[in-house]
C-alpha cells in the first residue's frame, strides 16, 4: 500500500512538472497570411513632355489669280498669258523634314482620355521655318495602348521667298512671313513603362491668307495662295503620371 502511494505521488509530480514545462514553451499559433498589395493600375493621366520628328508634304496652291489681268488677256490668249507672265493657278509640291518638342496633359476617365497638347518644331520645307500647334485630344485607352484624334490651331513661319512660274510667282513675300491655319489628325501611342511611351501621328494642316504677286513690274494678281500640308511624325514622351492612391493593408 505504501509503495502504491509513493508511485501515485511520483506520477502526480511528473505530470505537474510536464505541464509547467509546456507552459514555458513558445506558442505555435499560426501567423496571419501576408497581404497581397496589387500594383497600381496604369493610367494615362498626368503631364508629359516629349520629342518628335517627321516628314512633311506641302502643296502650295493658287486661287483666283489673274482676275484683274484684263489688259494681258486683251493682248494675248489666256493660255499663253498664264504661262508666259507667271500666272499659276495650279499647285507646286515640296517635301521636307521637321523636328522639335511637345508638352501636354492627359486626363483618363474609364477608358476615355481627354487632353491638350502644344508643339514647336523647325522645318526644312520651303527653306527654313517653324511649325507650331495648340490642339485638343480625345482618345480611347486599352490599357497601355491609346488611340486618339486631335485638332486645333496651327502656325508657321518661313524665311526667304519661293517662286515658280515664268516670272517668279511669289506666294509669301521676299522676307520673313508667317501664317495661321487649322490642323486635324489621329495617332496611336503605346506605353512601354508607366513613364515612357512612343507613338505615330498623322496630321493634315491648311495654311492660307497670303496674297501672291509676280516679279514683272510688281504686278499684283490679287490671288490668295494656300498651303495644304500632310505630315507623319514619330514621338517619344516622358509621362510624369498621376499620384497613386495609398494601399491600406487589412488583417
Amino acid at each position: 500500500m505504501r509503495m502504491f502511494r509513493m508511485f501515485a505521488a511520483a506520477l502526480v509530480a511528473s505530470t505537474a512538472a510536464g505541464a509547467a514545462l509546456a507552459a514555458d514553451l513558445p506558442s505555435r499559433k499560426m501567423a496571419p497570411p501576408p497581404v497581397y498589395a496589387p500594383p497600381p493600375m496604369f493610367t494615362w493621366s498626368g503631364f508629359y513632355v516629349g520629342l518628335q520628328a517627321g516628314v512633311l508634304w506641302d502643296q502650295i496652291q493658287g486661287a483666283n489669280n489673274g482676275a484683274n489681268a484684263w489688259w494681258l488677256s486683251s493682248l494675248f490668249p489666256v493660255a499663253a498669258t498664264n504661262v508666259w507672265w507667271g500666272y499659276n493657278n495650279g499647285a507646286s509640291t515640296k517635301t521636307g523634314f521637321a523636328g522639335g518638342g511637345n508638352i501636354g496633359y492627359n486626363y483618363q476617365v474609364g477608358n476615355f482620355v481627354v487632353g491638350a497638347e502644344g508643339d514647336l518644331e523647325g522645318a526644312s520645307v520651303w527653306g527654313s521655318g517653324l511649325r507650331a500647334s495648340i490642339r485638343g485630344r480625345l482618345g480611347f485607352a486599352a490599357d497601355r495602348v491609346l488611340f486618339y484624334g486631335t485638332g486645333g490651331v496651327a502656325f508657321m513661319t518661313r524665311s526667304g521667298s519661293n517662286t515658280y512660274g515664268a516670272w517668279g510667282y511669289n506666294w509669301g513675300g521676299n522676307t520673313n512671313s508667317s501664317r495661321t491655319g487649322w490642323t486635324v489628325g489621329a495617332g496611336l501611342e503605346y506605353a512601354f513603362t508607366p513613364n515612357v511611351s512612343t507613338g505615330l501621328e498623322y496630321r493634315y494642316t491648311q495654311f492660307s491668307g497670303n496674297t501672291g504677286n509676280t516679279g514683272f513690274f510688281g504686278y499684283q494678281f490679287g490671288g490668295n495662295t494656300k498651303i495644304n500640308e500632310n505630315a507623319l511624325r514619330l514621338n517619344v514622351k516622358y509621362h510624369f503620371g498621376a499620384p497613386s492612391a495609398p494601399t491600406i493593408a487589412r488583417y
